[in-house]
């Protein structure tokens, strides 16, 4: 509920969304009709209710907004497109429309009462007391920019589809022999005589000759092979670059600290604590006991409340009502009760922390640094237009940046991760993950197109040389070489260590026996599951024992050991005895089975309400020239 409001409350909540869109789309599925008319407005026509470009555009571009945090803040529309979020967003839309054309059918009207019900309820209008704070309210609906009748619209249609939801949903039930037999699957645990050889243990395997070395250096030449190199050459052109030949007049700094003069102040901070009670003869009970703020709580509990201590404040973050009182009231003094809709309150002062602003002298340098790169955006600007027309006119890279001042930087050899042959990053260039990604796309001897950056730097790369990946020289890497064959060699004796080792398991030795045989680690593991919680084990030989008879023997590769294991015993999981588990496997049960009910819905939806989808109007909302 309020997905776009609680946004503003917790980042987690972008988490859930996002597994929620794509578990989504995975239910209603795109299997729509797609035709191929003449591009309109339109992006689909469901049951003739047609969802336009500009619907589908906010919702995409919400979904990026929330999910943006997600991958460090860089993540653009381009990138949305190609892990198939539009697709996504407008499934989205067409799922809502769905439910909305069966809500209506059903002459489905949700009351007054349930919005006004529902908005009381949402945590995000809450103050610290957990009551409906109005003020409180107001913000968070500014923030997100929705009005009070936005808000209410919202809500209608969100309670109609949960309604039709919950019916379709409210039938599931999941029989008992289904939980039980579910239980006894996921609940049922086993042990195992595990016995591991450690790879490393193995003794000496030797040295291989030359002719083995030189065999096993081209089998696995993907091991020691270069990645492709090229050479380039950069010119770029950022804010700082310019920024430090302007010059900025006195006066044009002191009006700029004028009209950002609330940025250099620090505003009063004020300890409160409040009582809140119904009535105003309980409020002037409470103050004419208190005295002051110290004996605020006590005053307070004498007519059956608390005083909640709200921690430290400005102004602006109390309701209006309150704001004055409490800010012109001194330290240790309380206020007269004051009304607000959520009652009488009694305002205790505890401490004050003084407001300060900052001299004209003691930011000016901030302020002359920020106008600086403002002018030099502008000038940026220009003198990126008047790279193009130079290299328009036939200019190459070097040409072009020396009518403007400009130092081409020359990269030797540099592979797409930003790294020379010795393994050190390229060091000097600017933005080098986006100058990589556009070099990386040419042929050699091209020139890339002026280019801009996040951070608002402009480039152009040419690809001078490439080099092809090639197989490193045996003589260049004989030390690595040695060491993976040597390394290959001791998991090799292990293997073979492990398979008698299984064989003496399989022919009923004891574990501890075999262990000094073999000189493997011996160990009786803990009751485990399917899920392999508790096992210490590899997934895929936990997989195999829960296969297995009580004395099977079965066995599995890590990258550093073998690992063998025999069944010891399986102990059954009993219903009977599993109490609120059962419970918890029972609402799992019946919430699959809703969720089938939900599928089978929509199924049903797609065939009443048919979807129709204008791909090519799709197609053109985000041409690769525009997704920025």
């Amino acid at each position: 509920m309020l997905q776009l409001i609680r946004g503003t409350v917790g980042s987690w909540i972008v988490k859930i969304l996002f597994i929620l869109l794509i578990a989504s789309f995975g239910v209603w599925g795109i299997g729509d009709v797609i035709r191929s008319a003449g591009q309109s407005n339109t992006v689909a026509e469901v049951g003739g209710v047609e969802i336009g470009r500009q619907e589908l555009d906010q919702t995409f571009r919400q979904q990026i907004q929330r999910l943006r945090p997600m991958f460090g803040g860089q993540f653009d529309v381009e990138q949305a497109v190609q892990m198939g979020m539009l697709d996504q967003s407008l499934q989205q839309i067409v799922q809502r429309v769905l439910i909305d054309l069966a809500a209506r059918d059903a002459e489905l009207r949700i009351s007054d009462a349930v919005i006004r019900q529902r908005i009381a309820d949402e945590p995000a209008f809450r103050n610290q007391q957990g009551a409906f704070d109005p003020d409180r309210f107001h913000r968070v609906l500014a923030s997100n920019n929705l009005s009070e009748a936005g808000l209410i619209q919202m809500l209608r249609g969100e309670i109609a589809r949960e309604t039709v939801l919950g019916a379709i949903e409210a039938g599931a039930q999941a029989p008992q022999p289904l939980v039980e037999t579910l239980y006894r699957f996921r609940n049922e645990t086993r042990v195992a005589e595990v016995l591991t050889i450690r790879n490393a243990g193995v003794a000496d395997v030797g040295q291989p000759d030359e002719a083995a070395l030189q065999a096993f250096h081209q089998d696995k030449a993907v091991r020691f092979t270069a990645p492709e190199f090229r050479t380039l050459t950069v010119a770029s052109l950022a804010p700082d670059d310019i920024a430090q030949d302007i010059t900025v007049p006195d006066e044009e700094v002191r009006a700029a600290y004028d009209a950002r003069i609330n940025e250099f102040r620090t505003p009063e901070r004020r300890s409160v604590a409040q009582a809140l009670v119904e009535t105003e003869e309980k409020a002037k009970e409470i103050a004419a006991a208190a005295g002051n703020a110290a004996g605020l709580a006590d005053a307070a509990q004498k007519v059956g409340t608390d005083a909640m201590p709200l921690g430290q404040v400005m102004k602006e973050d109390l309701p209006e009502e309150l704001a004055d009182a409490v800010f012109l009231a001194p330290s240790g003094a309380i206020t007269q009760p004051i009304r607000s809709a959520l009652g009488w309150h009694v305002v205790g002062v505890t401490a004050i922390e003084p407001g300060s602003t900052q001299s004209f002298d003691e930011v000016k340098n901030q302020i002359l640094a920020d106008l600086r790169r403002e002018k030099a955006a502008d000038r940026l600007f220009e003198v990126s237009n008047q790279l193009e027309d130079a290299l328009a006119g036939g200019a190459n890279l070097e040409e072009a940046a020396a009518r403007l001042g400009l130092r081409p930087i020359k990269i030797a050899a540099v592979d797409n991760t930003g790294k020379d042959p010795s393994g050190k990053v390229a060091e000097g260039v600017p933005a080098l993950p986006e100058v990589l990604k556009t070099a990386f796309s040419l042929e050699k001897g091209q020139e890339s197109r002026l280019a801009e950056t996040k951070e608002g730097t402009y480039f152009l790369v040419r690809v001078d040389e490439v080099t092809p990946p090639a197989l490193k020289p045996l003589n260049e890497v004989r030390p690595q070489v040695i060491a993976a064959w040597t390394e290959e060699q001791r998991a090799k004796k292990a293997a073979e260590k492990a398979e008698k080792a299984a064989q003496r398991l399989k022919d009923g030795a004891a574990l501890d026996a075999v262990a000094q045989e073999f000189g493997g680690e011996a160990k009786v593991s803990e009751p485990f599951t399917r899920t392999a919680k508790g096992a210490n084990l590899p997934p895929q030989l936990v997989a195999e024992l829960f296969t297995l008879k009580p004395g099977a023997v079965t066995s599995a590769a890590t990258g550093d050991s073998q690992v063998i294991a025999r069944l010891k015993n399986i102990r059954p999981a009993d219903p009977a005895t599993a109490g609120a588990a059962l419970a918890q496997v029972r609402d799992q049960a019946v919430k699959g089975i809703a969720g089938d009910l939900a599928v089978q819905f929509a199924e049903a939806l797609r065939q009443k309400y048919p979807v129709e989808i204008q791909p090519r109007t799709l197609q053109s909302m985000y041409r690769r020239d525009d997704a920025q």
